[in-house]
């Protein structure tokens, strides 16, 4: 499809934000784009206040971003360039700035206001969840990054045995997970085609930490353990989901889970899930809302953890001591008190609404 503006379209694809937005949905991205001139001196936003809009820079513009983190005085924790977004967290939820932005030079940006973006979330408008795609993807990146240094994961290479291929699941074994069992019956069934049934008789591991991630679990009967470095995070009831940060980002597994006994889990595989998305799904734009909802709000706890610039390295922003959160000093409190991509990548029960009416394809439809 053709750009009425060639030039911002051209600039806009060499936004890695947007990169996941082909040319078929490249206007819909275009009509949030409102430009501005920022000048020096301007307060984008400040620390604490509520999302609003998010910002790319062109040309001379630049933004410092600085942070308090319960200091005195603000303390400069980035800068932003041409080329560079301030701001992104907005387009995923509405919650408190991590720090304040500061235009340092003056020069042209586009502005995309939050509410402009939410309301292409409502609509189902792909690219939207191609957007938030990329923030999640770009998130999940710094937060395993963040985690290796508030605490440490294990021992890389470990490997579960392999788990038997089940069956495809069927309406019945869907109407048993809670969050699918409302779902129209044209839904259910495409579901069970994409969804694989795991059933273990005792304690099985079902993937270890640091292992390659290839999909998505749902706890249909039975408990899940969750643990890392050696801790035990938690214990998932029926009707959670688990390994859903594969889906996204097919990275490495943070924790390790193994059923605590006799289990009936449902597995999506990142294949399956890729295919739904691509498709246009709502079941897949759904997830990704919610994965990237669950990690803007574990970026913002995990940054409070950190030292500051200029900070000694065991001193964390809300000066609780890093050495009280490593495995050789931490409680099972401690971990609990640690929300990072861990809890998004062990559990995340299903808050939806589902409303997945167009899941299926036409042809699925038809038999």
């Amino acid at each position: 499809m053709s750009s009425a503006n060639p030039a911002l379209a051209q600039f806009i694809r060499s936004i890695p934000l947007f990169s996941l937005v082909d040319d078929a949905d490249l206007n819909d991205v275009l009509r949030l784009f409102r430009p501005v001139e920022l000048v020096a001196g301007d307060v984008l936003f400040g620390e604490g206040d509520p999302g609003k809009a998010m910002w790319i820079l062109s040309d001379t513009a630049e933004v410092s971003i600085a942070t308090t983190a319960g200091q005195q005085r603000p303390v400069a924790v980035a800068y932003a360039r041409k080329g560079d977004v301030v701001g992104e967290m907005a387009l995923v939820d509405d919650g408190p700035r991590s720090g304040t932005a500061i235009v340092t030079q003056t020069g042209p940006a586009h502005q995309i206001d939050a509410d402009e973006f939410h309301a292409m979330r409502a609509n189902f408008t792909p690219a939207a969840f191609k957007v938030l795609k990329k923030i999640a993807l770009e998130l999940c990146a710094r937060l395993r990054s963040t985690n290796e240094r508030i605490v440490p994961s294990g021992q890389a290479g470990v490997q579960t045995p392999p788990l038997p291929q089940g069956p495809r699941a069927d309406g019945e074994l869907i109407e048993r997970y809670p969050a699918f069992k409302s779902l129209p019956a044209v839904v259910k069934l495409a579901l069970a085609q994409k969804l694989e049934v795991l059933r273990v008789e005792e304690m099985t591991p079902i993937f270890a930490e640091g292992e390659k991630a290839d999909g998505a679990y749902f706890i249909v009967e039975g408990e899940v353990s969750v643990g890392r470095n050696g801790k035990t995070l938690a214990n998932l009831p029926a009707g959670t989901m688990f390994g859903v940060v594969a889906c996204i980002d097919a990275g490495f597994r943070s924790a390790s889970c193994l059923t605590t006994g006799p289990a009936t889990l449902l597995k999506m595989t990142d294949r399956h899930f890729d295919q739904l998305f691509s498709a246009g799904h709502r079941f897949a734009f759904q997830m990704v809302d919610l994965v990237a909802r669950q990690l803007v709000q574990h970026v913002r706890e995990a940054n409070q953890m950190l030292p500051l610039p200029g900070q000694k390295a065991g001193v964390a922003g809300l000066s609780k001591p890093v050495e009280k959160m490593l495995p050789a000093e931490a409680s099972e409190q401690d971990l609990d008190v640690i929300s990072t991509e861990i809890e998004v990548e062990a559990a995340l029960p299903i808050e939806m609404e589902l409303d997945l009416a167009d899941i299926a394809p036409e042809s699925e439809r038809l038999g």
